[in-house]
């Protein structure tokens, strides 16, 4: 695979019980317009058994297009309980190419999506690019999924927006690796709910960002009614779950206190580059998008 152009998907798995969802996940990757294209899937505690058992199960889609390679990589030990940012780091350490992207196991990617995003890369000194994304709502029979509606509840147009709050779920950006240093490459581990946003955060801060792809769906997110997803909607509800949530919060706005925006992303922003400059004064000061 080459390294200059080549395209790493990270993909979070951590219960074998829900490897119909995968299937679909790996499906839309495999479908993919984009190639070279490598798919790590990272597992959280599954025995050699249960790795055995995903790796056969995937292979029928994987013989779809023999160009498409998959590695697997299981997180063992057993702290964090929540290892949700630990497996993506487990992913970093594995990629080689040139563009990143991170999909999780029950969501699925348009065909065109990775060849949209990365010409937009290709063609801006973006560092990394965004699309839109539209939510699936999905009720169960039995195992059986059914799509009820379709839902476009994402708001927001460029970087101040996204400052301000996250309209841009993890399946909807691409990174170039080759214009961020490595250190920035992280999810942090003590953060387990918007975790995603942490490093949207820190990249967007500091690198320059492209949205002109926002206007178009290239993802689906796949909304649960039986109260399985991470995020709290109407379906899922809990005091713990908010509770998760405002402490995410405390620490996101954290990270927007103490971050300083790079001048090279104030300049993009139509600023005169101002010395530490955190993105709280700049959302204190300037209105959003």
């Amino acid at each position: 695979m080459s390294e200059d152009v080549a395209l790493d998907v990270i993909v979070r798995f951590h219960d074998v019980d829900r490897i119909a969802a995968l299937d679909r996940c790996i499906f839309s990757l495999i479908g993919q317009e984009y190639r070279p294209l490598q798919i790590c899937l990272v597992t959280q505690r599954f025995t050699s058994t249960a790795i055995n058992e995903t790796r056969k199960r995937l292979q029928p889609l994987l013989d779809i297009d023999t160009s498409v390679n998959l590695i697997i990589l299981n997180w063992e030990n057993p702290d964090p309980t929540d290892a949700r940012s630990v497996l993506i780091n487990l992913g970093l350490n594995s990629a080689t190419g040139r563009y990143l992207a991170f999909l999780d196991y029950d969501d699925a990617i348009y065909p065109e999506a990775y060849r949209l995003l990365i010409d937009r890369l290709q063609c801006t000194n973006a560092a990394i690019a965004f699309g839109g994304t539209c939510w699936k709502v999905t009720e169960f029979y039995g195992n059986i999924p059914y799509v009820k509606s379709k839902k476009f509840p994402y708001k927001g147009s460029g970087l101040r927006s996204l400052f301000t709050q996250n309209f841009c779920p993890i399946h909807s950006f691409i990174v170039d690796r080759q214009r961020i240093p490595l250190q920035f490459l992280y999810f942090d581990p003590l953060i387990t709910r918007a975790e995603d946003y942490d490093f949207l955060l820190r990249i967007c801060s500091q690198f320059p960002s492209d949205f002109e792809s926002l206007g178009k769906t290239i993802a689906d997110y796949y909304i649960k009614t039986d109260g399985t997803n991470t995020i709290n909607t109407e379906w899922a509800e809990s005091l713990g779950g908010y509770g998760e949530w405002e402490q995410a919060e405390i620490f996101l706005e954290q990270r927007r206190r103490m971050t300083p925006i790079s001048a090279d992303v104030q300049r993009s922003l139509g600023l005169k580059p101002l010395p530490y400059l955190t993105i709280r004064t700049l959302l204190d000061t300037l209105p959003p998008d």
